[in-house]
């Protein structure tokens, strides 16, 4: 499939790609697309009723938020993105190694060694 992108969203993938933490223009689509997936997943509230559930702990939040803000506890935009990225790159390490205990985990009773090593994951 081919597609044509607008300049703007060209200079936008360009500046993701460079600024964002992407690899490449092509990670910043897959991220893109993941996520908007997800957002259209999570809106279709009779096929998700926790949907409601997590609008209203957003609202929450930024209500909390906005109080913050106004008493004057705010950080710099750098330091919020700085640990967002350490949040998802923790998520991302954290499926990985459990990708990797699910694969030996298999491994292990595939060939019957947990029968000569019992190792609780």
């Amino acid at each position: 499939m081919q597609i044509t992108l607008s300049p703007e969203q060209t200079r936008l993938l360009e500046l993701l790609s460079r600024n964002g933490g992407y690899a490449s223009m092509e990670d910043a689509i897959d991220t893109a697309l993941g996520l908007l997936a997800d957002e259209v997943s999570l809106q279709d509230t009779e096929a998700n009723p926790e949907y409601l559930a997590w609008v209203e702990q957003t609202r929450l939040k930024v209500e909390e938020g906005l109080a913050q803000s106004k008493r004057g506890e705010v950080l710099e935009g750098e330091v919020v993105i700085a640990r967002l990225r350490d949040k998802v790159r923790s998520r991302r390490i954290s499926e990985q190694e459990a990708q990797v205990r699910s694969v030996l985990l298999l491994q292990w009773v595939r060939v019957g060694i947990w029968r000569r090593f019992p190792i609780i994951f």
